[in-house]
């Protein structure tokens, strides 16, 4: 088994936000699919303690693709995104920087995520935040022509909803289920 890196955090709010979308039958599920059935009685804590390992992570986020398939799977991720922001906003993280501007609210929310989950790297290129994910298992193992990785769209355009800032949305620019070496996002001015 390989090294454990998932801190208890992110799987328990992606299951409270699978649950708030899918209902508990939903999620029991999904976890049956994914052998993981052991979670549904034995949820982790909100902890930041790392009890699994990528390919966990991943094989419970592909199964979402194989039951619901790739449109559906798709919607589900994106809303479970933007509920992941309200399941953290529930436990008070963001309260610090609630007097922040608007933008560096968004920036600290988004650089807290990658502190939480261990997953990637947010950064200012002039205006634009660009947030970007080498470690992203939203798409392991899974080839398309097109970005895939539609949990992190609603969690960030989420993020810029709770930060204040208007006219921002967020837009995949690489992939690696289409090749790319990263999965990569731009905040940009909506068209």
């Amino acid at each position: 088994m390989g090294e454990k890196t998932v801190s208890n955090v992110v799987i328990r709010i992606l299951l409270d936000a699978t649950e708030d979308i899918l209902g508990v039958n939903g999620v029991k599920a999904l976890l049956n699919y994914a052998n993981m059935a052991s979670l549904i009685e034995n949820k982790p804590d909100y902890s930041m303690e790392k009890n699994f390992t990528d390919d966990e992570y991943a094989v419970l986020s592909s199964n979402y693709y194989k039951v619901l398939g790739t449109s559906g799977a798709k919607a589900v991720f994106r809303i479970v995104g933007t509920s992941i922001v309200k399941q953290v906003q529930g436990t008070g993280m963001l309260e610090s920087f609630n007097d922040l501007e608007k933008e560096e609210k968004l920036f600290k929310a988004i650089e807290l995520y990658c502190l939480a989950s261990g997953r990637g790297k947010v950064k200012k290129e002039g205006e634009k935040i660009i947030f970007d994910n080498p470690d992203c298992t939203a798409c392991k193992n899974i080839k398309d022509d097109a970005p895939f990785c539609t949990v992190y769209n609603g969690m960030l355009d989420a993020f810029i909803k709770w930060a204040g800032v208007e006219g921002l949305k967020s837009v995949e620019i690489k992939c690696m289920a289409m090749g790319d070496d990263t999965c990569c996002w731009e905040i940009v001015p909506v068209d």
